[in-house]
């Protein structure tokens, strides 16, 4: 079986229909003319919601899943971490430069070994755009990796590490069949995965990444509602209330649930529902396998803070929990930290560090045209292979 892509990136609307029946207009009267029918569009899922808000509630409750937050919390020592990239790189006449920072923040503990909070970047010419995301999740894990060495070791005292992003491999359709750069990366993020798992496991250390961006959509299969037709954050930031949280078991159960799902329902769902709900079995299973069933452990999770934040929205996290933090003891954590963002705090600080911002891009642009200077003995040639291919972006490298 190939690696197979999630779906997680789907929109939560049907595109079928997107390119009939549009006419391009001013884009003011375009504004006016369409946001009326996509809101009604959106309307009408949600509505088939509001009807069903109660139903919905009652199988997550009959199934055990709905559960309330622990109004106390342990507060263990953490690291939070995130990484950066320039999505696409900066695009120059000498080629495609890739910038990726990655940064932390230590709490509740100290250590000669680590940092209390640090940024730090690589930067390289590349060939292919595709290749910043698994090249900084590459860099992300193996972070981690070496920070559970470190606790192995005795030198760092951590019980929780916190990622931007998730924690089961999200893999591209074909990697087994793939060459190049990319295809290799995203074989080493498998690897590195696996070897933190085990670390984790050894050093008794929770993990969990925070989901910012989940179109997912596992809460329709879990409790057998296939009428569901929004996504798992829009579906719980509406049928939560502040303080609760859903509980969807492990990625092997998920698999389970997926599975007899596609087997009750393949009749009467459309056909690309259908594919989308193979595919994405097709890739839990793939990466299962490839971990030697480690990952089959991760669980999924949605929770609504107590706090108030911005639309209220509903956060979706996996875990790795350990024998001294628990399920329930990391769902109660991440609650009491969570901002109005609607994500942990720590990450939205490390998020704020690892931003690649202008100044650090007019910086390496200035660096490359230097070094070229110097090893061209050519300032024109050098400056125009450190040129930007589109002059008119100059104001995303700081030129004014």
């Amino acid at each position: 079986m190939t690696l197979s892509e999630p779906g997680e990136g789907q929109p939560p609307l049907p595109e079928e229909g997107l390119l009939q029946g549009f006419e391009e207009e001013p884009l003011i009267l375009a504004v006016l003319k369409d946001i009326p029918k996509e809101a009604e569009r959106l309307a009408k899922l949600v509505k088939s919601l509001q009807q069903s808000k109660d139903l919905i509630r009652e199988r997550l409750k009959d199934s055990l899943r709905l559960k309330q937050v622990a109004d106390e919390s342990l507060t263990p020592p953490y690291l939070a971490l995130d990484t950066g990239f320039t999505s696409p790189p900066l695009e120059l006449i000498g080629g495609k430069l890739l910038v990726v920072i990655r940064s932390h923040v230590l709490h509740g503990t100290s250590s000669n070994a680590l940092e209390p909070a640090a940024s730090v970047g690589v930067v390289k010419l590349v060939e292919e755009e595709s290749i910043g995301k698994p090249f900084s999740k590459v860099i992300e894990r193996r972070f981690v990796r070496d920070a559970l060495k470190l606790k192995k070791e005795g030198k760092l005292n951590i019980k929780l590490v916190i990622i931007d992003g998730e924690l089961f491999p999200r893999i591209p359709p074909g990697l087994e069949r793939r060459q190049g750069p990319a295809a290799k990366l995203y074989g080493e993020i498998l690897e590195l995965t696996n070897e933190i798992l085990r670390l984790a496991d050894k050093t008794e250390t929770a993990l969990v990444g925070v989901v910012k961006r989940s179109y997912g959509r596992d809460i329709p299969i879990v409790i057998d509602y296939p009428e569901i037709p929004v996504n798992d954050k829009a579906l719980a930031t509406y049928v939560l209330n502040p303080g609760e949280w859903v509980d969807l078991e492990t990625y092997s159960d998920l698999a389970y649930y997926l599975s007899k799902f596609i087997k009750k329902h393949r009749d009467e769902l459309p056909a690309r529902a259908v594919r989308n709900l193979e595919n994405r079995l097709a890739w839990i299973t793939a990466v299962m396998r490839k971990s030697d069933y480690l990952t089959s452990s991760i669980r999924v999770a949605v929770y609504k803070a107590r706090l108030p934040t911005y639309f209220m929205a509903a956060t979706k996290i996996e875990a790795w929990p350990s024998n001294e933090l628990s399920m329930e003891d990391i769902v109660a954590f991440l609650s009491s930290i969570t901002g109005v963002n609607g994500v942990p705090h720590p990450i939205d600080l490390v998020d704020s560090m690892c931003r690649v911002r202008k100044e650090v891009l007019h910086l390496t642009q200035q660096q490359l045209q230097t070094e070229l200077t110097r090893l061209l003995g050519d300032p024109a040639l050098a400056m125009s292979l450190a040129g930007l291919t589109n002059p008119e972006k100059m104001y995303k490298v700081g030129f004014r």
